[in-house]
């Protein structure tokens, strides 16, 4: 909404032009013809406007002014504050895994879709399985971001296997052609495999020499599970031939299911090099919320669309009874 000084304002304004323009009104009636002739044939305001009557121009006008600073929830993010964040979103096949409740996949839709609402700045967003691809390149437009974050999953990149080096590399190399001075972070939401057996190291030396914070959204529990071959599944070569007989989950060489387990050391390894959080998905993203959204916008709820009406209302029922329920002399 509006400041409260602003809108005051906007009141001020409007009772002191209100004045003006009745002063010049009998002005002008004056000139036109003579007072008691007018008063016998015309119906005229009255000279003096009544107290209640400015009152309510000024409340009338101070209600508008509150509910037009209020925005919806498909506004674009008006602080472009310098930061500059990638969400990293892991669309590899393990992800499809139901060890946490529904699923590895729908808790980072929620996660990070949650997220991207609250984040600071410019946002752009990577997916990453056995190669990594760039969805949005950094925007302020919050509900596309919201919509790829939400639209995540293994058969949108169609390459098994998971290669959180090349997820870190297009991340960075998306930063380095962002604004120089910017507060840059990754936000990696994953379970921390690394299947395709490229070391990440050089990708986290890179990210702490150009001074970029890497936080990480540990994914699925240590325990693990089987991996489900539903439709949301990549379907490449390599994955199909350990499809065998029809099985209802990934099966390994061995013809026996594989098993994804949660793999925390990688995940906290990156964090701790370049100075950021490592948070499990079931203990929610607090930490990383708090670290990254101070000083965001928050998006418009059903309270502050109550808020809206009731001001409408008001400046509604004031501005009426000003104008036309009062008499005027």
């Amino acid at each position: 909404m509006a400041p409260l000084p602003i809108a005051l304002l906007a009141a001020a304004l409007a009772v002191g032009l209100r004045l003006l323009a009745t002063r010049r009104s009998s002005a002008d009636r004056a000139r036109l013809a003579d007072a008691s002739l007018l008063e016998r044939y015309v119906r005229l305001p009255a000279d003096a406007i009544s107290s209640v009557r400015l009152a309510l121009l000024a409340l009338g006008v101070i209600a508008v002014a509150l509910a037009s600073g209020s925005g919806g929830t498909e506004a674009r993010r008006l602080d472009e504050s310098g930061a500059e964040t990638i969400l990293l979103l892991d669309a590899s096949n393990s992800m499809l895994a139901g060890d946490v409740e529904p699923s590895r996949l729908q808790i980072q839709r929620e996660l990070a879709a949650r997220l991207a609402t609250r984040l600071e700045g410019r946002i752009g967003v990577v997916y990453f399985a056995g190669r990594a691809y760039v969805l949005s390149p950094l925007t302020t437009d919050v509900s596309a971001i919201e919509m790829l974050a939400e639209g995540v999953r293994p058969a949108a990149v169609g390459l098994g296997g998971s290669s959180l080096a090349s997820g870190l590399t297009q991340a960075i190399d998306l930063l380095a052609g962002g604004e120089e001075g910017a507060k840059k972070s990754i936000v990696v939401f994953s379970d921390g495999e690394e299947t395709a057996g490229q070391p990440f190291g050089e990708a986290i030396g890179r990210a702490r020499d150009a001074g970029i914070v890497i936080h990480a959204v540990g994914i699925g529990t240590t325990a693990g599970g089987q991996i489900p071959l539903t439709r949301e599944a990549s379907l490449d070569p390599t994955m199909a031939a350990r499809r065998r007989g029809g099985a209802s989950v990934l099966q390994g060489p061995d013809g026996n299911p594989v098993v994804t387990k949660l793999d925390e050391a990688s995940l906290t390894e990156m964090t701790t090099a370049t100075g950021g959080r490592y948070v499990r998905g079931d203990e929610g993203i607090a930490e990383i919320d708090d670290e990254l959204a101070r000083g965001t916008r928050d998006p418009v709820t059903s309270t502050d669309d109550l808020a809206v009406a009731v001001l409408l209302l008001l400046a509604f029922v004031s501005l009426w009874g000003e104008g036309f329920l009062l008499p005027r002399g």
